[in-house]
């Protein structure tokens, strides 16, 4: 997935700032290892979600070797042209069609409870203590794909090192793969807007639910 972002972000500097792409790359590319020095261990591959963290210190690699021109307004563009390119998944990941969304819930819900345990041992063993905590479906709701990632490491890092400015807009690609899958992401509350836990409930586009829905779009 990282690779994936890189092109995009390069495809963003060289349509924005075509002079300095190349340097603005290679700077970050300098400025990387540094910055994912600083990143909590919450164990490599081996955590299901880890590719989060290395995504994001990618974006604040370029931020930083750009004199902070891809902030959060680039982001945000970067962010659509991923979903551009990948909304032709759609086709095959749509959560109206009630059978591909009882599958896409099926394996999501055994990967993440299977993260959830695996963290539970890890931290009994003293490692693994800066990832996410998670919780499941907490409402038992089967109109929806529930989970709530408690605490985050992303915050902890932005917080420390004075990049929370981009945090809202992180966490706004949770929207852009909702849509994707043709879903709606539910949410009161987010780590990035003081909360101890984001809350994620995704729901078929098409459903009254999604409809009505006015909440937060971070």
């Amino acid at each position: 997935m990282e690779k994936t972002v890189e092109r995009a972000i390069q495809r963003y500097l060289k349509k924005n700032f075509p002079e300095d792409a190349k340097r603005i790359a290679a700077r970050a590319r300098e400025l990387y290892p540094g910055l994912a020095a600083k990143a909590p261990d919450i164990g490599g591959k081996e955590n299901i979600l880890a590719n989060n963290v290395g995504m994001f210190i990618l974006f604040i690699s370029y931020y930083e070797a750009s004199d902070h021109r891809l902030g959060g307004k680039a982001i945000d563009e970067i962010i659509a042209d991923l979903y551009s390119r990948f909304k032709f998944l759609g086709a095959f990941m749509n959560s109206n069609h009630t059978r591909t969304f009882g599958l896409l819930k099926r394996k999501l819900y055994k990967d993440y409870r299977g993260y959830a345990e695996l963290v539970k041992e890890k931290q009994a063993r003293g490692e693994w203590l800066d990832t996410w905590g998670m919780i499941v479906d907490p409402n038992n709701d089967p109109e929806s794909f529930s989970f709530t990632l408690v605490g985050c490491p992303l915050v902890k890092y932005a917080r420390e090192y004075g990049y929370m400015e981009l945090m809202p807009h992180m966490c706004a690609l949770d929207h852009a793969y909702a849509k994707i899958m043709h879903a709606k992401l539910i949410r009161t509350h987010t780590a990035a807007t003081g909360a101890d836990s984001c809350d994620y409930r995704y729901v078929p586009d098409k459903t009254e639910t999604a409809r009505n829905y006015t909440g937060i779009t971070v």
